[in-house]
């Protein structure tokens, strides 16, 4: 009893816990949580639920789990990155995923997705640029801040896209347009997986991790058991959020979005809402991108300070690191989206498999026992990932990406999944019998 008080009193008020989560869930839902469930639905018909639990199985378990493992190690991206393979190993993990997962890659493309779905739509003869302007000074705005972008996202940003989507999600289950339409598909659970798995949330989670930390830290919970019971708590929340988030949408794809059979990923979500609220739908489907942009994108900048002047030793400060990520926003949202997507995803097609193995091994307290079978599964994913990357970048002709085509779910990209699991086992065998050979010849 006397430990369970005790953790109630480690705990932050609720208030306080439930701002955090707001602020988390909201640096999560991006515009392809918008768009990737309704997709989903549709195409799942009356096997809707089913498809949504794979989804969440990959998109919200593995934020959770991503929290978890965090919360159990008390390290950020590059300290659990370094305790697999090293600091070095660490450090160029760290930086390559940082720099995609905020100003190279998201970043553009959540401020191009904000003008393409939420500006031009109402105002077409607003340029791009102007919206840019607009988007990364307020980008910049907000995450300039430390000790306030927590509360400007969780108590102002956040709360506003969760009001628009219960709108939405709402009238959508109180007067759907259409049934879902049956059978539904065979291979549902396996879409929702898939379609899950390329939101690479859990990527997002592992990097806010450090976010998190230095937030506990800020508010006076230092030591690791408080931050911990924190952590978990607030990924929690987080996790359900984007789940009954997910299974709404999925929903309304299924749904009401059976009434558009032909309409492109994107086009569905905008003819679901305005279906159920006429124009009114169009201009609070329009919130909700913006909303979900940029929450993502000053969540992620500020992720971003935090990072790399944990990489540089403080060396390269949180403030220069946010004008700097919106800066280079803004320069590449110029450039072109379909240029930006075509030269980061290879990159993310190279990491992902790697900290899906990290997560994995690291739910593990006492990793020690598990390091080399996680040394070897990272290598193996590595390896095996080459051949995604090589073919994201347009050079299909070459020995890795041929041989990721005959393995396994090598068609949707995982093709590395079963040499991992087999490398895996290995080596923890080969780990528990060197053990039992030392412990032997003391």
């Amino acid at each position: 009893m006397n430990k369970m008080n005790t953790k109630g009193r480690n705990l932050l008020p609720w208030v306080v816990v439930f701002v955090i989560a707001a602020a988390v869930f909201s640096g999560h839902f991006g515009v392809g949580d918008v768009i990737f469930p309704a997709i989903l639905g549709r195409n799942s018909g009356a096997t809707w639920f089913i498809a949504a639990l794979g989804y969440g199985v990959i998109n919200s378990l593995g934020v959770f789990v991503a929290y978890l493992v965090v919360a159990t190690h008390n390290k950020s991206l590059l300290g659990l990155t370094s305790m697999v393979l090293g600091k070095n190993y660490g450090r160029v993990y760290t930086t390559i995923a940082m720099l995609i997962m905020g100003p190279v890659f998201i970043l553009p493309r959540v401020s191009s997705a904000t003008h393409e779905m939420a500006v031009a739509p109402f105002f077409p003869a607003i340029p791009l640029w102007i919206t840019l302007l607009i988007y990364f000074a307020l980008n910049f705005y907000f995450a300039y801040n430390r000790s306030k972008v927590i509360d400007r996202l969780g108590k102002f940003l956040a709360p506003t896209l969760i009001i628009f989507m219960l709108i939405l999600i709402v009238k959508g289950i109180i007067s759907p347009l259409a049934a879902p339409v049956s059978p539904g598909s065979s291979t549902a659970f396996t879409d929702g997986i898939l379609n899950g798995y390329n939101t690479m949330n859990a990527l997002g989670a592992s990097i806010f991790g450090i976010w998190l930390i230095n937030e506990l830290s800020r508010r006076g919970l230092k030591d690791a058991e408080t931050q911990r019971i924190n952590l978990i708590t607030i990924g929690s929340i987080a996790a359900l959020g984007l789940l009954l988030t997910s299974i709404g949408l999925t929903y309304l794809g299924a749904s009401s979005g059976a009434l558009f059979p032909k309409a492109q990923i994107g086009e569905l979500s905008v003819d679901i809402s305005n279906g159920l609220l006429g124009y009114f739908g169009k201009v609070v489907f329009g919130i909700i991108i913006a909303f979900a942009c940029i929450t993502t994108s000053v969540g992620l900048t500020s992720a971003a300070g935090d990072t790399f002047e944990q990489i540089t030793n403080g060396k390269l400060k949180y403030k220069l690191t946010v004008g700097l990520s919106s800066l280079v926003g803004f320069l590449l949202g110029l450039v072109g989206l379909s240029r930006i997507v075509g030269y980061t995803v290879p990159w993310l097609m190279l990491i992902y498999p790697a900290l899906i193995v990290l997560l994995i091994m690291g739910l593990f307290s006492r990793f020690e026992k598990v390091k080399l079978a996680a040394q070897a599964g990272t290598i193996v994913a590595i390896i095996f990932s080459i051949g995604d990357f090589l073919g994201g970048l347009g050079i299909g002709n070459n020995p890795f990406t041929k041989m990721n085509s005959v393995l396994p779910l090598g068609k949707q990209g995982m093709a590395w999944l079963l040499p991992v699991v087999i490398a895996v086992i290995i080596f923890q065998i080969i780990s528990a019998f060197i053990k039992t050979k030392t412990l032997t010849k003391a």
